[in-house]
């Protein structure tokens, strides 16, 4: 038995808007926060609630020993927030701490696996991730692979690149390959294993894109430059990730970065990584923004929701994405649509602990007057005085079917579903974004009735929505928020400067 293979399993997963309110244990503690062998029980559960990539990276390793006791899994901790502010200093140590005791404890392994997401930022430090994989480094040493799974939106630093064997960056977005990905970590584990030896090149783009630019479906520049990348793979290219990043890190290692890993071969790496660094440049016009007006939004939300015949309407509120840091809570289009009498709208989802408290107590079927964001200080969180019936009153977990919540457990916390009149409000406890129809229809409505919806998320509600919307009937809103894609609305401190299309005379060569 002492001669299996034993790989160390640990994470810690937060994309960091610079610009809003900063997050502590409890974030980590309400969305994800996993120990010792309650990660494998996790990982081997149809519909965890642990990430998938990780699901995946066990999937492949139980199949390739022949079970799970042909390996030794030694999990150490996996933690997540929802996107937030930087994570507090003090918090950030004790994880550390944590981590480096149970590796400690651990002892001597063959390998590493980092299910990581690579956009934090803390209090103290702009690199928390690249502090991370450097104690772990040093707790296992030069010689054990160190492999790591990262979300697309991931800013990487020379640290995180040093102390990592390989990065893998997710191909979709919206995220529907986290499993997958994990899968790809592991047949690389296996690949080092077997004697392969991984070089790699990283070259970082003064290109920061909007986020809804990012999207990698057919007809964006960000999915074009990866399926170009693809192309690439073969029998000397193991990896190529193009990482676009994530702007409100506000960062000095913001940019897109494309990194290449082959098969014991640098000068490949480096020719293939420059190849696409310099299309993907070339390509850099195509990222602007295409949103409408919150008055034309209003507009043909009130012709949709008056006309029967006329097709549905999906709006997407990108300018407060939970998924980018926002609080899912501004009132701009929900106060514009009930003003102009919009009907047959429902708002999916709306983040205020105070509200739900208040419909709950009255009880289902109750007529409440409320105050949302009566409890909210933040920027954007204007209050606004309503009068509603509470429709129905739930526990948020459910199992979802749809994008990138198919085969999973969510967890909204305490859920009322709230009529204000022509608009229904889907109002939750846990800060998440909408990013599927479960979102919907785990409360008891139909999304497929709904003549208008508007979704709190910038892009991930399209791999969730896609069965009922097509791209042509998604509208993106331009209103104000901690997630805007307008980034001259924002004050960088550490952005590199000059970036496109911040700054539209930026200029970048391949050396």
């Amino acid at each position: 038995m002492a001669d299996l293979k034993r790989i160390a399993i640990c994470g810690f997963n937060l994309e960091s808007n610079r610009f809003a309110p900063s997050c502590a244990r409890p974030d980590f503690e309400e969305n994800m926060y996993f120990q010792g062998d309650e990660i494998s029980r996790q990982a081997r559960l149809e519909t965890p609630a642990i990430h998938l990539g990780v699901k995946g990276f066990y999937a492949v390793m139980d199949a390739a020993f022949g079970g799970v006791e042909g390996w030794r899994a030694a999990p150490a901790v996996i933690v997540g927030s929802t996107p937030a502010g930087p994570v507090e200093e003090v918090f950030f140590k004790e994880f550390l701490q944590e981590l480096r005791e149970r590796l400690q404890a651990i002892g001597p392994v063959d390998g590493v696996y980092l299910c990581q997401h690579g956009a934090a930022v803390a209090t103290h430090t702009h690199d928390p991730d690249g502090d991370m994989f450097a104690l772990v480094r040093g707790i296992v040493g030069p010689d054990v692979p160190v492999i790591a799974t990262l979300d697309l939106h991931a800013n990487v630093s020379e640290v995180m690149m040093d102390t990592t064997d390989m990065l893998i960056g997710y191909r979709t977005n919206p995220h529907v390959d986290m499993y997958e990905r994990g899968e790809e970590a592991a047949r690389a584990m296996l690949e080092v294993f077997a004697g392969v030896r991984p070089e790699k090149f990283r070259i970082r783009l003064p290109l920061v894109a909007p986020s809804v630019t990012q999207l990698t479906a057919e007809g964006y520049p960000y999915g074009d430059l990866i399926r170009l990348g693809q192309t690439r793979i073969g029998e000397a290219v193991m990896n190529v990730t193009i990482l676009s990043g994530f702007a409100f890190g506000d960062t000095p290692k913001n940019g897109m970065t494309v990194i290449t890993h082959t098969r014991g071969d640098p000068a490949l790496a480096r020719r293939v990584t420059t190849e696409l660094a310099e299309a993907g440049w070339a390509d850099r016009q195509r990222y602007r923004t295409a949103m409408i007006s919150l008055v034309d939004a209003t507009a043909r939300a009130k012709t949709v929701g008056a006309d029967g015949t006329a097709e549905p309407l999906l709006f997407a509120d990108p300018a407060d994405n939970p998924g980018g840091g926002g609080r899912g809570n501004t009132t701009y289009i929900l106060k514009s649509f009930l003003d102009a009498g919009v009907e047959g709208c429902v708002l999916s989802v709306f983040f205020d602990k105070a509200a739900v408290a208040v419909a709950v107590a009255a009880g289902v079927g109750a007529r409440i007057k409320v105050t949302l964001n009566a409890e909210e200080d933040t920027e954007f969180s204007d209050p606004l005085a309503v009068e509603a019936r509470v429709v129905s009153l739930h526990d948020g977990r459910f199992v979802g079917h749809y994008g990138m919540v198919a085969g999973t457990t969510g967890d909204t916390g305490a859920t009322a579903v709230l009529d204000l009149g022509g608009v229904t409000v889907i109002c939750i406890s846990k800060r998440q974004q909408c990013r599927s129809s479960d979102y919907i229809s785990a409360f008891g409505i139909d999304p497929a009735a709904c003549r208008s919806i508007v979704v709190k998320s910038r892009g991930h509600f399209r791999a969730g929505f896609q069965h009922l919307f097509p791209a042509e009937r998604i509208l993106e809103i331009d209103v104000p928020g901690l997630t805007s894609p307008n980034l001259a609305n924002f004050d960088w401190r550490y952005l590199p400067r000059p970036v496109f299309p911040l700054d539209p005379d930026a200029a970048w060569e391949s050396s």
